[in-house]
């Protein structure tokens, strides 16, 4: 068997954690390598890779105290994550048992890298998301800010299972707020102010690698009526 493990800080406790790791269609869609999930069916893709390891595996999910494993079962082999929580560190490892199992050491290390990052900032994005009261997509989100707006893109992110979006949003004084997320990746802001003077920002962000800087200087601060539209 081949293992690679990657640690990332957390401050989030382990409840936390579960919430994110308990909705796999949600979280899946943002693990390195990943092509397509149908209920329990999974398929992963490497490019470049010496063999072809886009094929399907079947999900199971199970919890233990503090810890948590996704196995997937395919034809040519098991692929076992395990996510555990050690003070203030998350440990994810990736282990392949099957065929190719000498090449695996690289793509492993880059999917337990980029797993425990992304439920890293997915649990940020949970504990930091501004108070929404949204159904159906639509609803109101109390006090947009530069550090929440990008807690709050991820979080609609992970709802919508990766899926390209636009949310927009409104306050009472007039102001108007885009985003449009296609790929995965910020792809366009738009802002007006109150006197109507309109602001675009095209951008190539990964949702993912979002920060407050992005949001520096908009007219935020305010209560917004919003609505979800899939793109």
């Amino acid at each position: 068997m081949k293992t690679k493990s990657w640690e990332v800080e957390i401050s989030h406790p382990w409840d936390s954690l579960q919430v994110i790791l308990s909705e796999p269609e949600k979280t899946l869609p943002f693990f390195p390598y990943f092509e397509d999930i149908r209920g329990d069916r999974v398929r992963f893709k490497v490019p470049r890779f010496i063999f072809n390891f886009g094929y399907e595996f079947k999900l199971t999910v199970g919890f233990q105290e503090h810890r948590a494993v996704y196995t997937f079962t395919g034809d040519k082999g098991i692929l076992t994550i395990t996510f555990e929580i050690g003070g203030e560190k998350l440990r994810v490892t990736a282990s392949w048992a099957g065929f190719g199992e000498a090449l695996m050491g690289r793509p492993l290390e880059n999917f337990a890298r980029g797993i425990a990052e992304a439920i890293r900032d997915f649990c940020s994005a949970q504990a930091s998301c501004p108070r929404a009261r949204i159904q159906n997509g639509k609803g109101v989100v109390e006090r947009i800010t530069p550090e929440t707006a990008p807690a709050l893109i991820k979080r609609v992110s992970w709802e919508l299972k990766g899926e390209d979006f636009i949310i927009e949003g409104r306050a009472e004084d007039g102001t108007f707020l885009s985003a449009a997320v296609r790929g995965g990746k910020l792809t366009r802001l738009t802002v007006r102010d109150p006197e109507g003077k309109k602001s675009i920002i095209e951008a190539d962000i990964p949702v993912l690698e979002l920060g407050g800087d992005l949001f520096e200087g908009l007219p935020l601060n305010r209560e917004f009526t919003i609505e979800v539209k899939r793109a």
